[in-house]
C-alpha cells in the first residue's frame, strides 16, 4: 500500500486496509488531535451534540465540585500562570472602559436617591465573583424631609 504523511505530524505512514482514506497516523498524539478537531466540528454543526456535551459537563462538574481546587492546589505553576493572565485580560477591560470622574459636581454617583445595578459583559474577563456594572439614575434625589 501506498504511504502516506499525517496531517498531525507530518510523518509518513501507511494507511490501514480497512481506512483507505486514513489521514492521521496510530499516534496517540495525532488521534487526540483528529478527535478534537472532529469534536470542534461536530459542535458547530449540530446543536443537538453541543447541548448532550454541555449537559455531560455539567453533571461530570456536579459530581467533582472540589475538581477545580485540587488542581490549582497540585499546580501552583499553572495558577501562577493564570492570574498573570488574567491580570493582563483585566487591564485590556479596563482599557476599553470609560473612567468615571467623580471630582465632578452634581455627579449622579455622589447624590443619594436610587439606582439601577445592570451587569455589563466584559470579554476576556473570567472572574465571576467581580463584575462591572452600570448605575442608572430611577429617581431623582429624595428631597429633604
Amino acid at each position: 500500500m501506498t504511504k502516506r504523511w499525517c496531517s498531525c505530524c507530518g510523518k509518513p505512514f501507511e494507511p490501514l486496509p480497512q481506512a483507505p482514506r486514513q489521514a492521521y497516523c496510530t499516534q496517540p498524539a495525532c488521534q487526540r488531535f483528529r478527535k478534537r478537531l472532529w469534536q470542534k466540528t461536530k459542535r458547530k454543526s449540530d446543536a443537538d451534540y453541543m447541548a448532550n456535551q454541555a449537559a455531560a459537563h455539567l453533571a461530570w462538574s456536579a459530581r467533582q465540585p472540589e475538581y477545580a481546587r485540587q488542581y490549582r492546589l497540585a499546580h501552583p505553576a499553572y495558577t501562577a500562570r493564570n492570574r498573570e493572565q488574567q491580570k493582563v485580560r483585566n487591564q485590556k477591560a479596563r482599557a476599553g472602559a470609560e473612567p468615571l470622574n467623580l471630582q465632578r459636581q452634581n455627579h449622579p454617583a455622589l447624590l443619594p436617591g436610587v439606582y439601577e445595578l445592570r451587569s455589563i459583559s466584559v470579554p476576556g474577563v473570567a472572574k465571576m465573583v467581580v463584575c462591572r456594572v452600570e448605575l442608572r439614575v430611577i429617581s431623582e434625589r429624595p428631597e429633604d424631609v
